[in-house]
Order: C-alpha cells, then structure tokens, then sequence
C-alpha cells in the first residue's frame, strides 16, 4: 500500500478525527497482523485477453502485497514487476505503443534499428524503472548543468515539440518513465521520425485496462505546448476556482504526475464543480510520492465521478481515503486497493469510525474483492460493502 494514502486505518481514524472524534487513536504497531495475503492465478484477477500480447505474457502467479496485486510482466526488453493493477494497466499502455511504432511505421528498419538491441540486451533482466522524483536528481554536470538549470523538470522529461508530438501519436506519455519507451522517443525524435507514422488514429484503446484513455483534447494540448505553460494554466485556473495556494502549488510541482496525468485530475475536477470540498480531489493528489500514488488518485476520481451520476455527492473530505458525503448524509469510503484482506489495521479503523459516526450509514465501496474476513469485520460495525466499483451499486 501507498505512502500516500496511509493505510485503512489511518485513513478511517483520520475521518473519524473529522467527524467529531474527542479521543485520539494510536495506528497499530504491526500492519502485517491479521488475516495473511493470498495468493491468486492471473486469470482469476484480470481478463484474459490481457494475459498474452505480441511482446509480452503475464506471469501466473500473482501474490498481493500491501492490498495490491503484484505483477510480474515477461516482456520482450525483459522483466517488469507492476504493483497494482494501475500500474499493470500503464505498463501493458506502454508496451502496445512500443508495438505500434512497429506496425504503424512508414520505415519499420528505423524502428528495428532502436528496439532490437534493447531487446538483446534486456533478456533475463529485470528492468528498473526510476521514479520520477528519483530522475531529477540526476542532473546533468558541468556546462550542460549551467543551460538545463533555467529548464523547467517537467519541460525536460517531456522533451522537444518533435518528441512530444511523437508521443500522443504513439498514444503514449512523452514523461514515461519507461526505459525502453523513452529510448524509443529520443532516438525517434534525433531522427526527425514525427510525422513518419502511417496514421494518428491507427492506435486503438486496450480493452480491459481500468485506466483511462486519454482524450483528443489533452493530446493536442501536450503536443503543442510545453508543460511548463500547461502547468502554469491549471494554476490559473485552480486560483481563479479558490483553490487554496499550498494545494495548487504542490500539485503542480508534484513530479509524481506527468503533466498528461494531471491534466486527467483536471477534467475530474472540473467535473465535481458542483460539489462542496471538491477540492479534497487535488489535496490527495498533492500527497502523492510515487507513480502508483498518482494513478491511484486518478482511479479515485473516476469512482467519485460515477459516484456522482447517479447518486450526487454533497461534498468530499481528504481523510486518507476520499470519503463522500451523499444528500441523505450517506457517507461513502471509496477504496482504490485491489484486495483488502482483514488486517488488524482495519479492525482497529472500522472500531474507531464507528465510536465517532455510531448512526451514519456508510458504504465501503472498493474497486475490487474484499476477503470474507474483511466483510465480516465492515459489516459487524453496520458497514455495507460494495466491490467492483459504482457500477455494482
């Protein structure tokens, strides 16, 4: 589980802490008390046209650590573990348009040319993925450092106008921090590659990826300015929405988000207008310490959003985990976690949620199973439990 969205305890005490709670609850010692994490099949956890691609299968075994499912991809550049089902949903996003730079190449030589020695050299290697935050320490020295210090980072992961609009036609993140990916796009771009592709639209949604697709209006946004100017925007706009200035400021100098992604956060946002506390949207995100933290976000606000339709949110808190309050005074706990098995860290949560909310009704919703112990435990307190998101609501 994530840094940033605590655990289920802390995230439930913290509402509970919210609503009125006059005592102050301590987080258990141990996390790992409690019902043991399973183990599962591939099959039994995704759809199975996402178990096999033209580069890459899915291990079978998939054991869940901290509520995530955990991944291990047998790419053709070598070995990708992806913790969460988000990150599963990115990574499969990344190999498909490494594919497609392949298929939709006017000269696939040139591409060839890139790829095959990754491939020879990544066989039988796990491939390392660098945080963001851990990429801008790794400035470049001497004259070099002198130019790039006046560069915006986001500017710099980005790259050139060539490179970006590369990306979007590849239906990519020109800030992937996929190393295969990104040595694709700079080689690419030195050569002036842009423009060589057979057509934009060519590049079809992967079914069965919970992550969202990104629109034709955010894609022509990164192509044609930088991120810097798309950053300083959203500012504007989260000013002009009164949004308070530390909550703007650290998320959009958050390097945990690519500029793509919050522009996604973004049109979530603007979607809630109507809902006091909306903002609570942005305060967990500016939270947000490593790219799974940051996908997870964008997930939370999808559920919020198909909350939203058909039973209106009144206004929203950042307790850790979004909560909701709906017009009757339903209170709703959106949980992103792929598996919640019955850790002792829950128990203590739902205990002290229940001593500070004992007549609310609330709803557990969570995107996916939650064990027979962990329904026990929620539903003992009065918590009714929902898997598999709104739509099962």
């Amino acid at each position: 589980m994530s840094a940033r969205t605590l655990t289920l305890c802390a995230a439930v005490l913290w509402a509970a802490g919210m609503y009125g709670c006059a005592t102050t609850a301590k987080a258990p010692a141990s996390r790992s008390q409690g019902e043991a994490a399973p183990v599962f099949q591939a099959d039994q956890v995704i759809a199975p046209q996402l178990i096999r691609g033209s580069n890459y299968r899915i291990a079978e075994r998939v054991p869940v650590e901290e509520y995530a499912y955990v991944f291990t991809i047998k790419s053709d550049f070598g070995d990708i573990v992806a913790q969460g089902r988000d990150m599963l949903d990115l990574r499969l996003r990344e190999l498909k348009s490494i594919e497609a730079a392949r298929k939709l190449s006017k000269d696939p030589h040139v591409v060839d040319g890139i790829l095959d020695p990754l491939e020879d050299t990544g066989k039988g290697l796990v491939l390392i993925f660098t945080e963001p935050l851990e990429s801008l320490d790794r400035a470049p020295r001497g004259f070099v450092r002198m130019v790039n210090q006046f560069v915006d980072p986001a500017d710099r992961r980005a790259g050139s106008p060539e490179r970006r609009k590369l990306a979007t036609e590849l239906d990519c993140d020109p800030e992937t921090t996929n190393p295969v990916l990104k040595e694709l796009l700079d080689e690419m771009a030195v050569q002036q590659f842009g423009g060589s592709l057979v057509t934009r639209a060519a590049i079809s949604f992967v079914p069965g990826l919970s992550v969202l697709p990104t629109t034709a209006e955010i894609k022509d946004t990164i192509a044609n300015s930088p991120p810097s100017a798309i950053n300083d925007e959203i500012d504007k706009e989260l000013e002009a929405a009164g949004v308070e200035k530390s909550i703007r400021s650290r998320f959009c100098k958050s390097a945990a988000f690519t500029t793509m992604q919050r522009l996604q956060v973004m049109e979530q946002f603007r979607a809630l207008e109507a809902v006091g506390g909306r903002a609570a949207l942005l305060e967990e995100a500016a939270e947000a310490r490593t790219q799974a933290e940051a996908l997870g976000t964008i997930r939370e606000g999808k559920m919020l959003l198909e909350i939203h339709k058909t039973k209106p949110i009144q206004r929203m808190k950042f307790v850790g985990l979004p909560l909701a309050v709906l017009g009757d005074g339903t209170h709703v706990v959106v949980c992103p976690y792929d598996y919640v098995n019955n850790t002792q860290e829950l128990a203590d949560g739902v205990r002290a949620y229940r001593e500070a909310n004992p007549g609310v009704t609330t709803v557990f919703l969570t995107a996916d199973p939650v064990s027979q112990a962990a329904r026990k435990t929620l539903e003992s307190a009065n918590i009714a439990v929902i898997e598999g998101g709104p739509s099962n609501w």
